[in-house]
């Protein structure tokens, strides 16, 4: 596909992963900023739903299914759609889900799954987003997918997760440690600092809710005001210290707690961005503003240094950290239609809207295939912002925060997209990956 971009934005490559609109294919494309072209592969996953949806209708047998789902299949699309990724440092590409039992490698050599399908059993679920501690060392954490379906059945035990390392270059898992319970719903992202500790964040998607109250009859609408009135605890993280192994818990003050970033300049000091959304049925609720909070780790303690939010700073899906002239910025979308950059007090520096829409007031319903930007990658010179939604690339310079670009990258429902994306340079494995070579079901 090509692509009308006013001009040649990145020497590398811009990485965005989903589904196939039926489900039945994990999607990768990759906007080549030179060419103005879209490279897609598709790996075809039917053997992998099929066993996924063994494992939740064993694990939730006779139970009320989650987020207001009628049909075990419902969460095929949830659990197994693809999150986020880390480059290696030997170019690899190493994909997470959002509540999948293994991890994918788009390699040089070409593609595989980690556990292998051999081994591959479908009784924990790895973090959804991970980080490359050192060269070619992946961290990840896993929780039980027992303990994660007697959540789901309505048990309030919260759950502990194992911190992981996995090196793709010769398969070797290590466990590092044991995360006291503090769970609610998945373990959504894992960010370790070279100041020496791992920060990981709860993305609680899960509202206290009687689903026949919300939708009443068969074919009743979505009463959004009753659901919102039910209550939505909030999730929290863990942060690690990996020279004494002391483990620090706590709660923001704003729910769904979900991304953490390190500082670029001050590794001591990471950022927590809260949501403020749950999920129900295939429904992203928006119950009210976000919030990101400022923390910095020392000595063992845990301080609070500052917190941000106003009634337009909604959804906030991404935050992105870069280092400017030495000084740290944060650069986030909100919904539907907003682009916020902050220093690194979390002061405004600017806030632009990127075209006309009207903002909804919370608590709504996020409508489906919109342009609404959502997910964030920062040019390796710092110079450009490049957005994505369901369909839309947005272009913003970060000189003066103005829009310079707006292009479609693929047909509006053909490709379902809730993965975070960022640049790759033009390793081995990507070449390959865009040179369109055929690729075989998993």
């Amino acid at each position: 596909m090509n692509l009308p971009l006013s001009g040649r934005y990145s020497d590398r490559l811009l990485f965005i992963s989903g589904l196939a609109a039926d489900g039945r294919a994990e999607v990768y494309k990759f906007v080549d900023f030179a060419a103005g072209a879209v490279h897609e592969t598709r790996i075809p996953i039917d053997e992998l739903r099929a066993r996924q949806l063994e494992a939740i209708e064993t694990g939730l047998t006779g139970a009320t299914l989650p987020y207001g789902h009628t049909a075990a299949q419902q969460l095929l699309g949830y659990f197994l759609h693809p999150h986020e990724f880390v480059q290696t440092a030997a170019g690899d590409l190493v994909v997470s889900f959002k509540q999948a039992p293994y991890v994918r490698i788009l390699g040089a050599d070409g593609e595989r799954l980690w556990p292998a399908p051999p081994e591959l059993a479908f009784d924990r679920m790895l973090s959804s987003t991970n980080c490359e501690p050192s060269p070619g060392v992946v961290g990840l954490t896993a929780v039980a997918s027992a303990d994660r379906f007697a959540r789901y059945r309505g048990e309030d035990t919260l759950i502990g997760c194992d911190l992981l390392t996995y090196e793709p270059a010769t398969g070797t898992e290590r466990h590092i440690a044991t995360v006291p319970p503090f769970i609610r719903d998945t373990l959504h992202q894992l960010q370790y600092s070279p100041a020496g500790y791992h920060v990981g964040v709860d993305m609680g998607l899960e509202a206290d809710i009687d689903g026949p109250a919300v939708n009443g009859a068969e074919g009743t609408p979505f009463d959004v005001t009753a659901y919102t009135r039910a209550p939505f605890p909030r999730s929290g993280f863990f942060v690690r210290d990996a020279h004494t192994g002391a483990v620090t818990l706590h709660t923001p003050e704003t729910a769904c707690a979900a991304h953490a970033e390190i500082d670029p300049v001050d590794p001591s000091v990471f950022y927590v961005s809260c949501h403020n959304i749950s999920k129900w049925q295939n429904n992203v609720v928006v119950h009210g503003p976000g919030a990101l909070e400022k923390y910095r780790w020392s000595d063992g303690g845990l301080t609070r240094l500052g917190r941000f939010t106003d009634p337009g700073f909604l959804r906030v899906t991404s935050q992105a950290l870069f280092e400017r002239g030495g000084e740290t910025f944060l650069a986030v979308p909100a919904f539907p239609n907003r682009f916020y950059l902050f220093d690194s007090g979390l002061n405004v520096v600017r806030r632009t809207v990127l075209f006309e829409e009207e903002v909804p007031e919370p608590p709504f319903v996020c409508a489906k295939n919109t342009a609404a930007p959502l997910y964030l990658a920062i040019s390796e010179d710092t110079r450009y912002a490049f957005l994505t939604g369901a369909s839309d690339l947005f272009v913003v310079d970060l000189d003066d925060c103005t829009l310079v670009d707006r292009v479609r990258f693929c047909e509006p429902g053909s490709f379902l997209a809730t993965a975070h994306i960022d640049l790759v340079t033009r390793s081995a494995a990507v070449r390959r990956l865009t040179r369109g070579a055929a690729h075989e079901p998993a």
